[in-house]
């Protein structure tokens, strides 16, 4: 039997048949009666003939039970190449010349991984997603140890997992508890059952401060999404001076609304600004290393992505995908005032206390955790007079002399200098992809500032991607492909 027809029959029954074994089975047949008709095997016509005959004159539950042995090894081997020439294709590759050099004792290494592993009630809900997949391949009880071995190989000491589901976390975690990590946990808001996971090795590293940040705030239609996200900040255990601030979260959907995606992201930059502040300098404010990453449900160089890398975006006349477009243009107001939230992603109320020295502090950020009684009412002692929170015209207000805070002015910027770990593109220009959407694209990141890339998990171009079946599949247990890199942290020791 030639590789080339076998592989090509094989594609095209996976695609027919309702599980790998019928698939298998199924090709076998048609091998069989390809070399039979044409002669192939006229010598051992006596010997194959009867078994032809025999194959088709048996119901489809004989008949597998009559090939379970080939099936099974056909099964074995097919997964066994498929998860061979995937790992081929996901090594770790250094950055730049690949000479940086680390020192134990003014360096710590960290590697972070993040996933969107596919949650297992999303699957079943949008099922029609996953007709032309391996039904066998898409039971969690095959796609878990698929992904609790690729996470655990990768020797990540932070992990950021998007869509786990709640009812699995207990399961899925035994593993990585037993290896020393500590987690926190958010699940989306509402009628959802599914999540955000952060994972931590509590050996190295020690958690200061964290936030769960729902992007649920309003009625309004830009923040009425039960997206969510996750912003930690750590100290190194060995090294307690030394800070970072690392956040995951998962945007929403749709892509139409770029523009829900781009008030998300200001959402989620104001608390990763609060966290990692250090303090104001001559030079502007000081703020510890961040690493922001998860799935943001975005192409490379669009409009948020634009945002998060380039510090500023105007969004004032453009469509909802953050296009130029003549239907349903922005307005100059993207948030509503009432949040507290400035055009430079930073809490006015706590812009003022540490400018001004006084003031409440408080974010004006609603959270059910921490509010089960559903109420919205925010007490009037941290609603500052000079913002107007019921009007969406430009202000503009004078915080202390030289500084001032922005509400719809058209436009958003952020204080950070971000940078991708990917390119998304290798150097003979081929796309890079990390999960399918009708075709292969990139949707997933990692962004992360001051601190030294050392090397990243190399993610496949659009065109190796498409020697693998539909994913998930006996291989890859998501219908995502994680990303990995690994950076180095100065460590800062406090002079005495």
């Amino acid at each position: 039997m030639s590789e080339i027809p076998f592989k090509h029959l094989l594609l095209g029954n996976l695609r027919k048949c309702a599980s790998v074994p019928e698939a298998l089975y199924s090709t076998y047949i048609n091998l069989l009666r390809s070399k039979f008709s044409s002669g192939e095997g006229e010598e051992q016509g006596n010997t194959m003939e009867p078994f032809i005959d025999l194959c088709f004159a048996q119901n489809e539950s004989s008949n597998c039970q009559m090939s379970n042995n080939f099936v099974q090894n056909m099964a074995s081997l097919q997964y066994g190449m498929s998860r061979k020439n995937y790992k081929e294709l996901r090594q770790w590759k250094s950055v730049g010349n690949g000479i940086s050099s680390t020192n134990t004792e003014s360096d710590f290494i960290l590697r972070l991984l993040t996933y969107n592993i596919l949650a297992q009630n999303l699957l079943e809900t949008h099922s029609y997603l996953y007709k032309y997949h391996n039904k066998n391949a898409l039971s969690w009880e095959c796609r878990k140890p698929l992904i609790q071995q690729e996470i655990i190989e990768a020797g990540a000491n932070v992990i950021c997992i998007q869509e786990m589901q709640l009812d699995h976390l207990e399961e899925f975690l035994l593993p990585f508890e037993t290896s020393g990590f500590d987690y926190l946990y958010k699940k989306r808001t509402n009628d959802t059952g599914d999540g955000l996971l952060l994972l931590f090795r509590r050996s190295q590293l020690k958690l200061v401060d964290y936030v769960h940040v729902e992007y649920h705030q309003t009625s309004s239609d830009i923040l009425n999404r039960d997206n969510v996200g996750i912003v930690a900040k750590f100290s190194l255990k060995e090294c307690p001076e030394t800070h970072i601030v690392i956040s995951t979260t998962h945007l929403l959907y749709n892509p139409k609304r770029s523009d829900v995606r781009l008030a998300q992201t200001q959402v989620l930059f104001a608390e990763v600004e609060r966290l990692s502040f250090i303090e104001n300098t001559r030079e502007g404010p000081k703020y510890h290393p961040i690493i922001v990453c998860g799935d943001f449900n975005l192409q490379p160089f669009t409009g948020v992505y634009q945002f998060i890398t380039g510090g500023s975006f105007e969004y004032l006349g453009k469509g909802r995908k953050l296009e130029e477009s003549g239907f349903r243009r922005l307005s100059n107001s993207l948030i509503p005032s009432c949040l507290l939230i400035t055009d430079n992603c930073q809490h006015f109320n706590v812009l003022t206390r540490r400018l001004r020295g006084s003031g409440d502090g408080h974010t004006m950020l609603y959270s059910r955790e921490k509010n089960c009684n559903e109420k919205r009412e925010s007490p009037e002692h941290i609603v500052p007079n000079e913002v107007d929170i019921k009007s969406s015209d430009y202000q503009k207000i004078a915080i202390v002399d030289g500084e001032y805070a922005t509400f719809s002015s058209g436009a958003l910027s952020h204080p950070f200098k971000l940078k991708s770990v990917y390119n998304h593109s290798k150097s003979n220009g081929e796309l890079e992809a990390t999960t399918h959407q009708d075709e292969w694209i990139t949707v997933d990141y990692i962004f992360y500032t001051d601190i030294e890339l050392l090397d990243r998990y190399r993610l496949p171009t659009v065109a190796e991607c498409r020697q693998f079946p539909h994913i998930p599949n006996f291989a890859i247990g998501s219908d995502h492909l994680c990303l990995g890199a690994t950076f180095k942290l100065k460590k800062t020791r406090t002079v005495r």
